[in-house]
């Protein structure tokens, strides 16, 4: 199922505009958030740690238990549907678009949305690690 496909048959929400300049900083991982209007973009220099630190994260009630890749795959989807893009950038370019706009097989086989297109397999490598290591360490 795309993006575009899980869209219909739900009502339509408004078009959600986000003004964001902000400094992240997760477990000593930083990074910055931009943007203005429906696009967004995460900068930091080790988008695979601070990704690590946001795995162990605990989410509020309202949003129920989801954990690892489904979880990131809930939220692109409700990015989507709010008409919210957000590309995630290392030091070597894009490494993941996520919301608005994606269409991904990847994604929805491996997130459960369609909504996350990674930029390459080569840019996900240090993310293969982490969560590798996360398994390893269970």
């Amino acid at each position: 199922m795309t993006a575009r496909e899980y869209r219909r048959g739900r009502p339509t929400p408004a078009v959600l505009s986000v003004t964001a300049d902000l400094d992240i900083d997760v477990d000593g991982h930083s990074a910055r958030l931009e943007g203005d209007g429906q696009r967004l973009v995460l900068r930091s220099d080790h988008p695979e740690l601070l990704w690590s630190s946001l795995l162990n994260a605990s989410f509020p009630d309202e949003v129920g238990n989801v954990s690892g890749l489904r979880s990131v795959g809930r939220a692109a989807s409700e990015m989507a549907d709010a008409g919210i893009h957000l590309d995630v950038e290392g030091p070597h370019g894009t490494v993941v678009s996520i919301g608005d706009g994606e269409d991904s097989t990847f994604g929805r086989l491996v997130t459960g949305s369609a909504a996350i297109q990674p930029k390459s397999v080569r840019s996900l490598l240090p993310f293969a690690r982490v969560v590798v290591k996360k398994i390893l360490h269970r």
